[in-house]
Order: C-alpha cells, then structure tokens, then sequence
C-alpha cells in the first residue's frame, strides 16, 4: 500500500517536481556520498589524510556503483544506512579508501549534514515559491486598491473595506514568512562532523578546522559547540511550515467563502472542478486542496516536539522520526505554494458583485458612518442611542438604510436628507484605506527587493 507521497497516482498532488526531487532516494543517498567527498577533501587539505586517498573516495562515492538491493537488505539488517553505503564504497574503492573513508566521523554526522544539505535545498525552493507568491499578491492588491468590497466579521457584514486592502493582510503575512525562512535558514541548515559523541576525539589535532573546511564546502553552517542532542533548527523549520500552512488556508477559506453562490465576488478562473452529478456546478478545487494541505501540514508541524524529544548524546530513534516527518513537511508545503499561486494567478476578482454585495443588508453596513456624523453634533454615546433605536422602531424589513433613519425625528433634528444618504455611500467612509495599503505594499516590496 502506498502513501499518497509515494502513490503514482497522489503523489503529483503531494509536491512539486523540484521539491520531490529533493527528498528522492537518489537525492538523500547523494547528500550521504556529497558529505564522505567533503569531508575527505577537507582532511586532504589539510593533510590528515593523502591528496590520493581523498582523489580516490570522490572517485568511488558515485551513485552508478551502488548495489541498491544490498543496500537495502543490509540497512534492514544494521538498522542504519550509512554503515552498508561505506562498505559498498570500500568495497569499489579498494584498500586505500577503506583506510581513509570516514576518517574521525560517526553516522549521525553523515545523517545530519546529508538532510541540512536537503533542507537547505528545499529552503531555496520555498523562498523562490513564497516570493513568487509574495509578488502576485502585491500585484493584486495594488489593482484592487479602489475596489469597494463589504468586510465582514464573525461571518456578518460589518463595514466597507476595499478588496485590496483585504489581499494585502494575506501579503503582509506571507511578507513576514519569507523573513522568518532567512532568519531560520542558519539554524536549520547546521552540517554536523563531531564523531561518537561530539568531541572529535578520534578526528585528530586539526579535526576543528577540518569541520570547518568540510562545511565550508558543503555551504552549510558550522554549529557551535556539540550539536548531537539538538534538533531545534530543524523542529523550527517544522514550525514555521505550519504557520505558512495557516496563511494559505486563510487565503483559501476567504476565496472560497467569498465564491459562494449568493455573493460570488470571487471566482477561482482555473483549477475548479465540476460536480459528478450537479451540472450546474464548478467547485473550488484549489481552495479545497490549500486546505487540505493546511491541516495536513499543521499536523506534520506538530512532529517538531517528537523531534525535540532527546535525551543523553543523542537518541537515534527520535531522530529518525525526521525521515517521514521533514520530507513530508516539505513536500506538502511545496504542493500548497504551487496550489496557491495557480489560484492567486487565474483569480477572477467581480468588483460588481463586490459593490452590490451592500444590498444584501440593505446598506445597514452603513449604520456606524451614520452614527459617526450624527456624533459630531451630539456626541458618539447619544449617536449610537438615536441610530439603534431608530433601526429598531422603524425598520420594516424593506426600507434601506437611509430610509429607515430618515423616519426618525430626533436624527433629522441634526443631519439633512442629504447627509444622511451621504453616509450611507460605501465609498465616503473607507477612512485610511489607501495609506494602510500603501503602508503594507511599502513593507511586501522592500522584501521582494532583499531576495
């Protein structure tokens, strides 16, 4: 039985093609290979172990001279993968890189930098896919900064807002999740050469400056100190995935729930999905897979404390809770990106439907711009009175919102026919809409120029 990561026919909706390729088995048995060839390198540089033997561990750490059905009968059998890899590369290379192979390493250094090396790839991929994202929804913002929309809460109209002040609370939130990705990408993508537990005590006197070189090449962070029992980088990279997962599923609720039949201010223009038996119906597919993936992904996130779980040096077996956690973690985040973006980029935005959406509640959106005119004559205390009152006295369940203020004596007494109908117009009470948009676009674009 597959999973749906693995399935032939799930696994296209469960990550990108890049993202899948990250965690493939060819991918994570090169990272293991990629990390033998730098440390040996490293160690020739700095003359722990000959030019040759080095020249000769690249040579035989290859993909193409691996036995993977032997490495897989002896990883059951060890219960680890790094041991059978070094025998397979020996046993291709001959006595020379037997004696030099791994020289002062333990397989936790071996497991650890191949995923920092992964995970720093994975990381490339999420940023350049969050700042894509990013930029599509500053665009769509700044096009819809005059686009008057009913903003609702608790599920109830409320007051006017503009569509493009609503897509730019999603930007802004994607805006702090790409620096969040910079600012955790150091503690994630930690390389690891310490030995059995740490101290280098088998790698020589020059084993510091080899870790250093060794990373170096690999481009990945030099840990300070003894890393063995720490996985917080990783288990954060875990947790900013579902705060991501939470914008996402955000952005999918508001489409959807602004797409339903009796407003439809949103369409999603590709992507949707007919019923199998409703022909008058196209369902929002993209949005229904983002939130998918937002409570998938939530509960991938949630295996950061099963990481954090250690105890001594080390505890290999809460480690290898990595192995399906944090490739599942990436490909799913990656699949609701790619979701995203396909939604944010075909998104058909209806200003029409979005102004007439005032009519469902007859203009009463409207009863707090009344109230706040009506309070400049008489205080904002007396004005709520006068307008609550009104709308409960006169308010036959037909009449707008002016119509229904207008049939009160006390509110006439203070505001003209005019200006009450004035207050009632969606497009005279947005207060400092434009400013906070620009604000946001300001902050969103100053990231974009960063990356």
């Amino acid at each position: 039985m597959h999973t749906p990561f693995d399935s032939r026919l799930l696994a296209p909706l469960y990550g990108t093609d890049a993202m899948r390729a990250c965690w493939s088995d060819e991918a994570i048995v090169q990272s293991w290979l990629d990390v033998e060839i730098a440390l040996a390198r490293a160690q020739a540089e700095l003359d722990v172990i000959p030019a040759e033997a080095a020249a000769a561990i690249e040579a035989a750490a290859r993909l193409e001279h691996l036995d993977w059905d032997a490495l897989a009968t002896a990883t059951k059998r060890v219960g680890m993968p790094i041991k059978p890899l070094l025998d397979q590369i020996g046993a291709h290379g001959g006595d020379l890189v037997r004696r030099t192979l791994h020289w002062g390493a333990t397989t936790q250094d071996v497991l650890d930098t191949g995923q920092a090396l992964r995970i720093a790839a994975s990381i490339a991929i999420l940023d350049r896919e969050l700042r894509g994202l990013l930029s599509q929804l500053v665009d769509l913002a700044d096009a819809h900064r005059g686009t008057v929309m009913v903003a609702r809460t608790n599920a109830q109209d409320a007051l006017p807002t503009t569509f493009g002040l609503h897509a730019s609370g999603w930007a802004t939130e994607l805006c702090r999740h790409v620096q969040r990705l910079a600012a955790l990408r150091e503690r994630a993508c930690f390389g690891m050469y310490g030995g059995a537990v740490g101290t280098l005590a088998s790698a020589g006197p020059d084993a510091l400056a080899v870790r250093d070189r060794m990373l170096a090449h690999l481009g990945l962070t030099v840990p300070p100190g003894a890393w063995n029992a720490s996985q917080d980088g990783v288990a954060e990279l875990l947790l900013w995935s579902g705060l991501v997962h939470g914008t996402l599923g955000r952005l999918a609720n508001d489409v959807e729930t602004m797409g339903r039949t009796a407003t439809s201010e949103l369409r999603e223009g590709e992507g949707g999905g007919g019923s199998s038996t409703m022909p008058h119906k196209s369902n929002p597919r993209a949005c229904n897979a983002i939130q998918g993936f937002t409570r998938t992904g939530t509960q991938l996130a949630g295996g950061a404390f099963a990481l954090m779980d250690q105890r001594d040096v080390r505890a290999a077996s809460m480690r290898a809770i990595s192995w399906t956690v944090v490739p599942e973690a990436m490909l799913t985040l990656s699949a609701s990106l790619a979701r995203a973006r396909g939604l944010v980029g075909h998104l058909i935005v209806d200003p029409g439907r979005m102004r007439a959406s005032f009519a469902h509640s007859r203009g009463f959106v409207m009863s707090e711009a009344v109230m706040m005119r009506l309070a400049d004559a008489i205080g904002r205390e007396p004005a709520y009175t006068l307008v609550k009152e009104a709308l409960a006295r006169y308010d036959d369940g037909r009449a707008d919102l002016a119509d229904v203020l207008l049939q009160s004596e006390a509110i006439r007494a203070h505001l003209t026919a005019d200006e009450v109908r004035a207050a009632c117009r969606p497009e005279t009470y947005l207060g400092h809409a434009d400013a906070l948009l620009d604000e946001a676009l300001a902050a969103c674009r100053a990231v974009l120029d960063d990356g």
